[in-house]
């Protein structure tokens, strides 16, 4: 039963709002042929629309028996359509490349019916309409008659309850329009039919309800109906719209067949856009991959590395501009210098890099750091390939003699001491660009290694004895390797170092070539010694003399050391774009944990952790090495001498001389030149530079609960920095001494004095009281009072022991330097006085040899008389720490630097990430001291990575972009 109840249906085009339905009501019985007419945009077709779920309402209320249809959903109407309602429209919508048969069947397909049940149905249908001997033509082989009577049958294929025609005849002629009427009031004898017409003839004729419309409004009807009076029919189940995969893909199949032309165009169309997202998704995995696999290998190369002692090189590099200091200095200068020029001054700008990069120099806790990382780091393992230990140990290689030969140290040679002791010959500075470190660790982590390198022969090492040949991306070796393993001969190298050393220009290299093979490479084998084995223990003196020297002692060593064998070549592969491993020879961590241990077992390494205040070279303490230094070689404790024995040793026969003596003249001896000149000591030290590295206050605490614009607290921040300049340059400052500065309650008095005399002072702390009140200035006070005691008196107290430090060294070199020349020029007098005068001196004396060798007693031999005085010419070295590391000696648990090596860039941030949030616990904790400070090089060179993926990523999205517009617009336009 069908119900409308003051149904409202408008159409607002702008300004103007066209009424199509007025308030109508009305209502229709279950069977009836209901004829509505009325002249055009009376509203007949909007109201069958509105019956029909084509259109909604705006207000009003459509019933289906007695359910209202105002909070129906879409899928309501799908189901409203498909259960109850038959469209018969004047236009016959019928697919043209389908046969009537599959036209009828449509209907069913959409409600899940089988195939062939719907096939049954179907030939049912047009047999009832009379076309039963045309089920398999196509609507274009159908007159206009037959169209509508297989849209009819089309309607009738579900057994709707209502059936919608709209004009069913108006494109039909009067024969035909019998026909049509004829079948649809036979369809209304057990349900409703509703026809929308303009022919009244027809509708008198054939319906059984005229219904008339004008204006949206219902003029007449001939038979009213009330609901209320009429029995409710009991609802049909309600069938869902579904369609099998199989009938919707032949479906398709068969309407892109009917159309290859316009399927191909389409389908073209289309694969612009599809094929354009494929290539460039395709291009955008290919580049993110390979910058992936770069990123991988170039940070294989370039790990993360964080030193014991580290400093911040970003300065050096452009990161940083001029400090502070640098523009409270000069304050012409200008912060804005793009044209390179101070605004306003004719000064360039300068910025204080190498200032900064050294006043950032800090000790690392690296034990603590190592035992994170052991622990898993806050999960900074799951980020990193590797993470490599440095601690400082590097083999002494040696190749074994064959027979009675004695054993060749390769490594160190003498281009390693030449690059490490500072040679000034122009020759070494083009050697400074090469590598000089043959022999390296190699990182953990095998799965990197295999993806970089190829193994040419053999395989990789897996042991402490064994090592692999790393060959360069050309699969060439270096001849200094072959130096350094023996392969070619040491004393060659060890003769063009020399010759390069000199510097005279001659230098001769040998003519011939070497042959290397793979086989020679696997057979290499040599001995590998820790720095401590070449020590001796002269038991008379107890200290400790370096035989490296000496080949019968270093013979029964070599014998004892560690035998190390190539077991593999190894070159980068072709896809690498960079390496993990230096050319050269790679050894495993197992060796190097093996030198630690055999170092920290020697006896001298004993001794020296047992006695951390005294030098095992020297029998000495630090500090009187330091002292000696200083003052010079006391040579007096080298050897002893028998006065009694000496004086026999000597006879004299005055009568030889005759009279010679008195012709010699000592007035020609200048003693002048013995006089020391100190003038030039301590030029080179400039304090006021000491000063410019001060530690800077920090004042942002002093601003909690205070109510100041912006600009108030600048000018804040200037008068403080004023104040604390003033400090500088006041008299109380520059009225402490040198160990004053090292006192900080002294320090802090000095400051005290200058804010209470000091005008300036007075002036500034007033200008601080009018900005922020006494509360500002207090805060002010105490916070600089505690910079003064707790910063910058323990920087002052640093910085003057490395002032007072410099001078003695310089003193001591100045004394060294001219007393040597002084006593050269004296000595050459006095031989030339004697040698005139004495002529006959020879006959005069008469020297025991036997017993003058007696009478002198040396207290070490030759090796630890050169060991001594090379100690001696050390001593400004020699520390406690400097002699551990001299001795190969090394704590695991603390390493002198660690090599992170992230997977990629993006790990490589949340490593670091990882490492603030470490520094933060660590600070947290109030163990600032454990905190790591490190420079991120890569960060820093390759901070246009970024850049560059993101700027390739906007290209890529731009050619998506551009190919879905065009794809689109084309298939608009073929559609």
């Amino acid at each position: 039963m069908l119900e409308l109840k003051g149904i409202c249906k408008r159409y607002v085009t702008q300004s103007f709002t066209q009424v199509a339905l007025d308030s109508v009501s009305l209502s229709f019985r279950d069977n009836e042929f209901v004829a509505i007419l009325g002249p055009s945009g009376s509203g007949k077709t909007t109201m069958l629309n509105v019956i029909g779920g084509l259109d909604h309402f705006d207000s009003g209320d459509l019933l289906i028996d007695g359910i209202s249809t105002k909070d129906f959903h879409d899928r309501d109407w799908d189901a409203y359509r498909n259960n109850r309602i038959g469209f018969v429209f004047q236009s016959y919508n019928l697919i043209p490349h389908q046969t009537i048969l599959e036209n009828v069947e449509l209907a069913l397909a959409l409600t899940g019916v089988g195939h062939a049940e719907r096939r049954q149905r179907a030939r049912k249908a047009l047999e009832a309409v009379g076309l039963g001997e045309h089920v398999n033509k196509r609507p274009s082989q159908l007159s206009g008659g037959q169209m509508q009577r297989v849209a009819i049958a089309r309607a009738l294929i579900n057994d709707p309850e209502i059936v919608l025609a709209d004009e069913p005849t108006g494109a039909l002629d009067s024969t035909t329009s019998v026909q049509v009427m004829d079948l649809l009031k036979d369809v209304a004898r057990d349900r409703l039919v509703i026809m929308v017409t303009h022919n009244p003839d027809l509708a008198y004729e054939y319906a059984t309800r005229i219904v008339n419309l004008a204006d949206g409004k219902i003029t007449d009807d001939s038979d009213p109906f009330d609901v209320a009076d009429a029995t409710r029919r009991e609802a049909k189940p309600t069938r869902k719209t579904s369609m099998s995969f199989v009938t919707a893909l032949g479906l398709s199949a068969r309407n892109l067949m009917t159309k290859k032309g316009r399927t191909a165009m389409t389908a073209f169309a289309g694969s612009i856009g599809i094929i354009g997202i494929a290539a460039i998704l395709a291009l955008s995995n290919g580049v993110n991959g390979y910058i992936k696999k770069v990123e991988e290998d170039t940070l294989s190369s370039y790990p993360l590395t964080i030193s014991k002692q580290d400093y911040d090189l970003s300065s050096m590099m452009g990161e940083q501009g001029a400090t502070d200091d640098d523009t409270s200095k000069n304050e012409g200068s200008s912060d804005d210098g793009a044209d390179g020029k101070a605004q306003g001054t004719k000064k360039i700008p300068v910025v204080t890099a190498v200032k900064d990069m050294f006043a950032s120099v800090k000790s690392n806790d690296m034990t603590s750091f190592k035992a994170w990382l052991d622990a898993g780091g806050d999960g900074i393992d799951q980020e990193v390939n590797a993470i490599q230990y440095g601690y400082g140990v590097t083999p002494v290689v040696y190749r074994a003699g064959k027979g009675d030969e004695k054993p060749v140290r390769l490594v160190p040679n003498a281009m390693t001491e030449a690059m490490s002791g500072g040679a000034s010959s122009a020759a070494t500075v083009s050697m400074d660009s090469m590598g000089t470190s043959v022999f390296n660790e190699m990182i953990d982590d095998q799965s990197l290694l295999d993806s970089q390198y190829d193994v040419v022969a053999g395989h990789w090492p897996t042991s402490a004895h064994e090592a692999v040949m790393v060959l360069s991306s050309r699969g060439t070796v270096g001849d200094y390797t072959l130096y350094s393993i023996g392969a070619l001969d040491i004393d060659e190298l060890n003769d063009l170092v020399n010759s390069a050393m000199a510097a005279d220009g001659k230098i001769e290299t040998p003519e011939s070539g070497a042959d290397f093979t793979y086989d020679d490479a696997l057979s290499t084998t040599f001995k590998v010694l820790s720095p401590a084995d070449a020590y001796r223990k002269n038991e008379e003196t107890g200290m400790w003399t370096d035989m490296s020297g000496d080949a019968d002692f270093m013979t029964a060593k070599v014998a004892d050391g560690i035998d190390v064998h190539i077991v593999g070549v190894v070159r980068p592969n072709e896809t690498a774009n960079a390496s993990a491993l230096s050319p050269g020879i790679a050894y495993t961590h197992a060796l190097t944990r093996q030198l630690m241990e055999r170092a920290v077992d020697s006896q001298i390494v004993q001794e020296q952790l047992a006695h951390p205040e005294t030098d095992v070279f020297t029998g000495k303490t630090f500090d009187e090495l330091q002292g000696e230094a200083r003052q010079g070689v006391d040579l007096g404790s080298m050897f002893s001498v028998d006065e009694a024995a000496l004086k026999s040793a000597f006879s004299f026969d005055a009568s030889a001389l005759s009279g010679s003596a008195g012709g010699m003249d000592l007035s020609g001896i200048d003693l002048s030149g013995l006089d020391i000149d100190l003038s030039g000591v301590g030029k080179d030290i400039d304090l006021s530079d000491i000063m410019a590295k001060a530690p800077t206050p920090d004042f942002s605490g002093i601003f909690d609960g205070l109510e100041l614009t912006p600009e108030q607290m600048q000018q804040v921040g200037t008068l403080a920095n004023q104040l604390f300049e003033g400090f500088l340059q006041s008299d109380q400052f520059r009225a402490l001494s040198p160990e004053d500065l090292k006192d900080a309650s002294k320090l802090a008095a000095a400051f005290s004095a200058y804010l209470e005399n000091d005008a300036v002072a007075q002036q500034c702390l007033a200008q601080l009281k009018a900005l922020g009140g006494d509360a500002l200035v207090e805060r002010l006070q105490q916070a600089m009072t505690d910079y003064v005691q707790n910063q910058l008196a323990p920087y002052l107290q640093q910085a003057m022991d490395q002032v007072m430090k410099a001078i003695s060294e310089q003193v001591a070199t100045t004394v060294s330097t001219q007393l040597k020349a002084g006593a050269a020029g004296l000595m050459d007098q006095m031989v030339t006085q004697m040698s005139s005068s004495f002529a006959n001196l020879a006959s005069a004396m008469r020297v025991d040899a036997s017993a003058f060798a007696r009478a002198i007693h040396f207290n070490m031999d030759a090796e630890d008389l050169s060991s001594l005085m090379m100690s001696y010419a050390k001593a400004s070295k020699l520390t406690y720490d400097n002699n551990l590391t001299t001795l190969g000696y090394a704590d695991e648990a603390d390493p002198i630097s660690v090599k992170i090596f992230p997977r990629d860039f993006e790990a490589k941030e949340r490593v670091l990430d990882h490492i603030d949030a470490y520094n933060k616990q660590v600070k947290a904790a109030g163990h600032d001291e454990q905190a790591i400070s490190y420079t991120d090089y890569m960060g820093i060179i390759m901070g246009s990575v970024t850049d560059i993926v993101n700027t390739i990523s906007l290209v890529l999205i731009a050619f998506v972009s551009i190919s879905l517009v065009v794809s689109s617009i084309m298939i608009g336009i073929i559609t």
